[in-house]
């Protein structure tokens, strides 16, 4: 089980998302005996990740607070069942909401006043077994501030989604 850099499925409601200044994809295949969704994925990265990746937020909520930018770290403070009732609702909580949903994809929007985001999690299964799971991200900059911010965190970004995805799918959805 491996996370790789892909390209956006060309089905994906993440399309209707665009323009955007910054887009990237990346995959998972891996097989699993029991049903994996778009929002058991996106239920386990909004509630649980790894305490360095904990640590990396908290510090970067320290660094943006004297911006007057989005600093918390909900994760942290929701309860699993919050989300998962959000998620698979369609619904909002603590400046998250679900933008678009489909059978196989759920878009979540995180608006700032510097930036807006989608993060989405889109799952494909061949026969019901084995899966390809997508975690997209697309960027639209509001302003100056948002470029700056975004690419100060660029080189993180890579690291922290593909570290929180393949966690996931190993210790959270394939345990």
């Amino acid at each position: 089980m491996k996370v790789k850099k892909t390209s956006i499925p060309a089905d994906s409601l993440t399309h209707r998302c665009r323009p955007c200044h910054y887009s990237d994809a990346y995959v998972c295949e891996f097989q699993s005996e029991n049903p994996v969704g778009a929002d058991d994925i996106l239920v386990a990265f909004r509630t649980d990740m790894p305490g360095w990746i904990k640590a990396l937020f908290r510090l970067r909520n320290i660094l943006v607070r004297p911006f007057g930018l989005r600093g918390s770290n909900k994760q942290e403070s929701t309860g699993r069942e919050s989300v998962e009732s959000t998620l698979r609702d369609g619904g909002s909580y603590h400046g998250v909401k679900v933008s678009d949903k489909s059978p196989a994809e759920t878009v979540l929007q995180l608006d700032d006043k510097h930036l807006r985001a989608y993060i989405s999690v889109y799952v494909e299964s061949s026969d019901g077994h084995r899966y390809s799971a997508f975690v997209i991200t697309l960027v639209q900059f509001k302003y100056w501030l948002g470029y700056a911010y975004f690419y100060t965190i660029y080189p993180f970004h890579h690291l922290i989604v593909k570290a929180m995805f393949g966690y996931v799918i190993k210790k959270r959805i394939l345990s």
